[in-house]
């Protein structure tokens, strides 16, 4: 018996070293940037398709998003996402030229027809007129959580029906303050709300789990290395009877104000607390100091770290720093960086006006994987160093 259990654990640790760390980033934005002309080249700079250049160097998993229905009168502010953009038929192409690249994918629910973050989270138009058509509350917040349950199931057996169910699925995306406002919004400080939220996080948890039971669930919020915010969000979930597998974080030097090493000691302590995995969402640092018209971008600078490393040498070696420093932390799967392929191209911006359909600026084109003209930045070495493909590295230009 003891030989058999010593055996057990010892393929279980096995297992466990085998499993790759997952470096990769979000690429969702590909088909609009490729429909608008963007033209990539690799760190040569031989033209080809930025996902393959991508899976090439190392990239192992895509995390795709998703809105319900974009399109005019479904944003905010007076803006909105592009139509065809990011909904579910687009997000299936995607998903099945990333698993044709052998990639994970890490699906986000944005449950909105645009953009959410902590100051927008929609509902989406479709689910409002819905809502309204209820006699209360009670009623309208009964009805989302079906609504939530109903839309998921949907899309994990679209994705499923082709052969391109997700690894990882996150519930919302940066939901620190909640989704689904005002229903699921919760209000600091106290976080009061979650009688609002809990609900649900619940009905997406039960969705996916029914379709694909190995997929792992994500709860994601901002601000990685706050470990005060982490514990009383956390806590709060699991006291509303709240699931979930992993722990999802936003990293941004310049947001945060935190090194890769406070990172990676964050990373330490927050998954020793909750006794879970920790998948990094997000990640960004700027290559360039500005945008190429000379205005800074959503990153003005890179925090705590110099002026000087807003360049592409500074870009990879801030990659390579952190990605040794949280494969050494048992508990984190991986990193996703933010938007890598969204270069600056006519007609793209962070999102259309309307009545004139202009786009709005791109702001995070000095952020990216690859430079202004569309050819891969130094950084991408980091990945392919990081996920063990040294016969990738070439002569650097």
């Amino acid at each position: 018996m003891l030989k058999l259990l010593a055996s057990a654990l010892l393929l279980a640790c096995s297992a466990a070293q085998a499993a790759p760390f997952m470096a990769g980033g979000d690429v969702s934005v590909l088909p609009l940037m490729e429909a608008h002309g963007a033209v990539y080249s690799d760190r040569q700079g031989k033209p080809g398709d930025a996902l393959k250049i991508l899976a090439d160097h190392g990239h192992n998993i895509a995390r795709l998003r998703l809105y319900d229905s974009p399109g005019s009168g479904s944003g905010a502010d007076d803006h909105y996402w592009p139509a065809g953009s990011m909904d579910l038929p687009d997000l299936l192409s995607m998903a099945r030229r990333a698993k044709a690249l052998d990639m994970q994918i890490q699906l986000t629910l944005h449950y909105s027809d645009f953009w959410t973050n902590s100051k927008t989270q929609n509902v989406p138009v479709a689910w409002a007129k819905a809502l309204g058509r209820l006699p209360d509350e009670a009623a309208r917040r009964a009805r989302l959580a079906e609504l939530v349950y109903q839309r998921t199931r949907e899309v994990m057996l679209a994705m499923r029906a082709q052969g391109t169910s997700p690894e990882f699925v996150s519930l919302g995306n940066e939901i620190e303050h909640g989704m689904l406002y005002p229903y699921g919004k919760l209000s600091p400080p106290g976080a009061s709300g979650w009688d609002g939220l809990a609900p649900l996080l619940r009905a997406g948890h039960a969705a996916v789990k029914v379709v694909t039971p190995n997929a792992k669930i994500v709860l994601h919020i901002d601000d990685g290395g706050n470990l005060a915010k982490y514990r009383d969000w956390f806590d709060q979930a699991r006291a509303y009877g709240v699931e979930w597998d992993v722990i999802g974080a936003s990293y941004y030097p310049f947001w945060t104000q935190k090194t890769a090493a406070q990172m990676a000691a964050f990373s330490r302590a927050v998954t020793t607390l909750f006794d879970k995995d920790l998948l990094v969402m997000e990640v960004g640092f700027n290559w360039a100091p500005t945008l190429p018209n000379g205005w800074p971008g959503q990153l003005s600078d890179n925090g705590p770290y110099p002026a000087a490393m807003s360049s592409p040498q500074g870009q990879r070696d801030f990659m390579v720093e952190l990605f040794g420093l949280l494969k050494k932390e048992p508990r984190v799967l991986g990193l996703l960086y933010w938007d890598p392929v969204m270069i600056a191209t006519p007609g793209i911006g962070w999102a259309l006006r309307e009545g004139d359909a202009k786009p709005g600026p791109n702001v995070v084109s000095n952020t990216t994987l690859f430079d202004f003209k569309g050819r891969a930045l130094p950084a991408l070495d980091a990945w392919a160093e990081q996920t063990q493909a040294p016969e990738l590295l070439k002569s650097k230009p």
